[in-house]
This record gives C-alpha cells, structure tokens and sequence, in this order.
C-alpha cells in the first residue's frame, strides 16, 4: 500500500502541470475577454448617446453628401489623370519633334522608315488627345471607360514611340 501511495502523488503531480497550464490559459483568456469589453464599452456609449432618430430628411441628407462626396472625388482623379496624361503627351511630343530632326540626316531606306514610323506616331498621338478630350466630358459614370480607353492609346503610342526610337542607329 505504501508503494501506491508514493505513486499516486506523482501522477496527480503529472497531471498538475497540465492542470495548471489549462488554468493560466483560462485565466488569460478571460482577460483578453474583459479587456476587450472595457475597451469596446466608451464606443457603444458614445454611439447610443450621440445617435439620433433616423428620419427620411437624415437619410437623404446623408446619401446626398455621400453622393457629393464621390463626385468631389472622381473629379479629383479626373484632374490628377487628365494632368499626367498631358505631361507624357507634350513630352512625347518633343520626342517625335527630335526624330524629325533627326530623319532628315538619314538617308535611303532608313529615312523613308522613320517618316512612315512619324506619320504613325502623329496618328496615334492624335488619337491619344482625343481620348484626353473625352475625359473633359466624361461624367462620374462614364469616367472610369474613358479613363481605360486614354490609357490602351497612350500605351499604344509608347510603345510606337519605344519601337521607333530603338530601329534609329
């Protein structure tokens, strides 16, 4: 009997330790648990005690500023966009002037390929201004399909424009 009970407190000892692990993790989460509830309490007073009755007049008022808000900001990334997009342009343009220049101290075959390659670039830069021109006139609907139309051509131009410069020894 003496045996058993040297051999009972060690495993009831074994067991303690996990005993007590269970019991600092449920002690811990019920921490977390108060914790959260002290810091969520100052929010849930404040909203009951700021909150008003929801009318009609409230909720129209809301949308319409809403509404405003979404304009005010489309009309913002119309402004920042339509201001890019010039920027490259006008900077594009400098680059088809020089490969002007440039063509006219070429000679033969190489000459005739560059004005052809200019003739496509002004087509395309054309194009590109056009599109820049839809934006102008573009609603809040309609902004983000001419905004991805302008985008494809000044692509397109780049490109042009990439694959020109580089036939140029």
């Amino acid at each position: 009997m003496r045996e058993r009970r040297e051999a009972i407190p060690q495993l009831s000892l074994c067991f303690g330790g996990v005993e007590t692990m269970w019991m600092m993790n449920r002690v811990g989460r019920l921490w977390v648990i108060v914790g959260i509830g002290l810091l969520t309490m100052p929010v849930f007073a404040a909203v009951a005690a700021s909150e008003k009755p929801v009318t009609g007049d409230r909720i129209v008022r809301e949308t319409q500023e809403a509404v405003r808000a979404t304009k005010d900001y489309t009309i913002q990334q119309k402004d920042a966009f339509q201001r890019k997009i010039q920027t490259e342009l006008d900077e594009m343009q400098v680059h088809i002037t020089q490969l002007r220049t440039q063509v006219k101290h070429e000679s033969g075959k190489t000459r005739a390929d560059v004005q052809k390659a200019i003739e496509e670039l002004e087509k395309k830069s054309d194009l590109a201004n056009k599109k820049l021109q839809d934006i102008h006139s573009a609603t809040t609907s309609s902004w983000e399909q001419a905004k991805s139309k302008t985008a494809a051509a000044m692509d397109d131009l780049r490109d042009s424009l990439n694959r020109t410069l580089s036939q140029l020894p």
